[in-house]
């Protein structure tokens, strides 16, 4: 009987199966190898994307700054927050260069916005008072605009924006809602001075702070109007311009306009003194 460590069949088998181990392993190893270059090779590609990508971050980011600054929209805040990240940049820290470039363009876009509100009251920020032109435009603008019209909207619209907000965080809006009613109420009535003050309160209160709500004035109560009065031409009694007979004694005070040409007529007029047609009692 052979001996089982000498047989030529399980020699054969043992050697096939080294074969079959190391071929799996070579093949794995390449494979694995192959992973690891591709990833980084992913990764050179993503720094050097994401390097451009700040790059262009940071330039377009300044251009709309300059572009602003020109039309008088100025924030040292931006212009701080631009310094920090070009020094981000210059030492490799792209991902917080874009942070710090994605807060300045948020800023830019809420003073953009602003300014945008703001309209014509903008342009008399803006305007020179060196010249005579310069003033007269003022003053046409400032007598076309109502004071406090375009502040007290945009203002409103902030605290709509707060009450959105404080609404999904889940704090309690029911103080700037009313608030915020009251304004639009005083907006719509033309009361500008007030609607900016309680928008403003509006705001405040959705964002948190505890505001203490101003005494509103009451509306001015309707005047009547009473009726003209004169004296009747028989008595010297006072009547209404509307009366038809002298409520004391009696007499009739005939039309107040001629039938015929419709003239004014006086109460003891007899003919009309445009036309000549009798009076009729």
């Amino acid at each position: 009987m052979a001996d089982a460590i000498t047989d030529p069949v399980t020699v054969a088998v043992v050697l096939a199966v080294v074969v079959v181990a190391i071929a799996v392993a070579f093949f794995e190893m390449r494979f694995l190898h192959k992973k690891m270059k591709n990833r980084r090779v992913r990764a050179a590609r993503h720094d050097t994307e994401l390097q451009d990508e700040a790059h262009n971050a940071v330039v377009t980011t300044k251009a709309i700054s300059a572009t602003l600054e020109r039309q008088g929209i100025r924030s040292p805040e931006v212009g701080a927050w631009l310094r920090e990240a070009e020094l981000a940049y210059e030492r490799r820290n792209y991902r917080v260069t874009m942070e710090i470039i994605g807060k300045a363009k948020t800023r830019l876009l809420a003073l953009k916005s602003a300014q945008a509100s703001k309209g014509d009251i903008a342009k008399l920020e803006t305007l020179s008072t060196a010249g005579d032109d310069a003033i007269t435009t003022k003053e046409m603008l400032t007598k076309e605009i109502a004071p406090n019209l375009l502040q007290s909207k945009f203002s409103i619209e902030l605290a709509e924006t707060a009450i959105g907000q404080a609404q999904g965080a889940g704090r309690d809006i029911t103080q700037a809602t009313e608030l915020l009613e009251t304004a639009r109420g005083k907006f719509g009535a033309k009361d500008y001075d007030m609607a900016l003050s309680v928008a403003r309160l509006s705001k405040r209160a959705a964002e948190g702070h505890k505001v203490e709500v101003p005494a509103m004035a009451p509306p001015p109560a309707p005047t009547s109007t009473a009726p003209a009065t004169s004296n009747c031409p028989s008595c010297g009694a006072s009547i209404h311009s509307d009366d038809t007979f002298c409520r004391k004694c009696g007499t009739r005070l005939g039309p107040s306009v001629c039938t015929s040409c419709r003239t004014s007529l006086l109460s003891d007029d007899a003919f009309c003194r445009k036309c000549g047609t009798p009076v009729s009692r």
